[in-house]
């Protein structure tokens, strides 16, 4: 971000954030879990429009340059606003190209934050029927190997929410390029929590072959974090970190396996 991008994020955060903070009894787990310097790839699951505003509230001491759903650039003025808050088009389906990537992994070699939802549109558009945190698209796996940066998981958790009227699938079809069969709605929260785990190190498979299973490896071990995190489960080991967890070697769910 340049400086005029940090003074608009950070007056919407102390602005805006408060508000969401008073509104939501927003409570936020894990803030120190967040380096101060070096770049870094944060993951979070996306059930409201509302993520992106609890995440830069939470994370108070970085700026974080979040991947925005390409439909919304389409929207008047939303292409400006994305741009003057740092952010960058991802397509919501998650077919994240190389030239698509090529954004965040400049900000990631400059030291920067890069934000992803890697679920893509698949909750957010049908929460509803999610009983669980829907597969993640490997793009972000993809770029934290080649900027070699660690993940930063995080779970935002609506304690209570509200389902907004539904949208007709033809709109829906129209504006987010996502095929829709029936109408849709979404959430708001009422309350909500924000956990913010401890930064995972992918060191070991940065000189692996980059392949599609090294990629859904990553990709689904981190899901299944973020799903902890959610879920409130082995927060002593992806939270506080007083259960040391090795990322390449260790299932998320069992004992130490090399598992590559």
């Amino acid at each position: 971000m340049d400086v005029n991008q940090m003074l608009l994020y950070e007056s919407m955060r102390v602005t805006i954030g408060p508000l969401l903070n008073l509104r939501l009894r927003l409570k936020i787990e894990g803030q120190e879990n967040v380096p101060d310097d070096g770049a870094a790839l944060i993951v979070c699951n996306h059930r409201s429009s509302f993520d992106p505003l609890l995440l830069a509230y939470a994370v108070r001491n970085r700026y974080i340059n979040f991947g925005a759903a390409s439909w919304s650039w389409k929207v008047p003025g939303y292409a400006q606003f994305h741009k003057w808050l740092g952010a960058f088009p991802v397509t919501l389906s998650g077919g994240n190209t190389e030239k698509e990537l090529n954004p965040a992994l400049d900000l990631l070699k400059n030291g920067e934050v890069v934000g992803f939802f890697p679920e893509g549109g698949t909750t957010i558009l049908d929460p509803g029927k999610v009983e669980r945190i829907k597969r993640f698209k490997t793009g972000f796996a993809r770029l934290a190997l080649q900027a070699r940066v660690p993940v930063i998981p995080c779970a935002v958790i609506g304690l209570v929410e509200r389902r907004l009227p539904s949208v007709p699938a033809p709109v829906v079809e129209k504006f987010m390029g996502e095929k829709a069969d029936k109408e849709y709605s979404s959430v708001v929260y009422k309350r909500a929590k924000v956990r913010i785990g401890l930064p995972l190190d992918l060191g070991d498979l940065y000189d692996k072959p980059v392949n599609k299973t090294l990629l859904e490896l990553i990709s689904t071990k981190t899901r299944q974090i973020v799903m902890k995190l959610y879920n409130g489960e082995d927060l002593e080991r992806f939270l506080t970190g007083e259960i040391p967890f090795d990322f390449a070697y260790e299932r998320v769910g069992g004992p130490t396996k090399k598992l590559l």
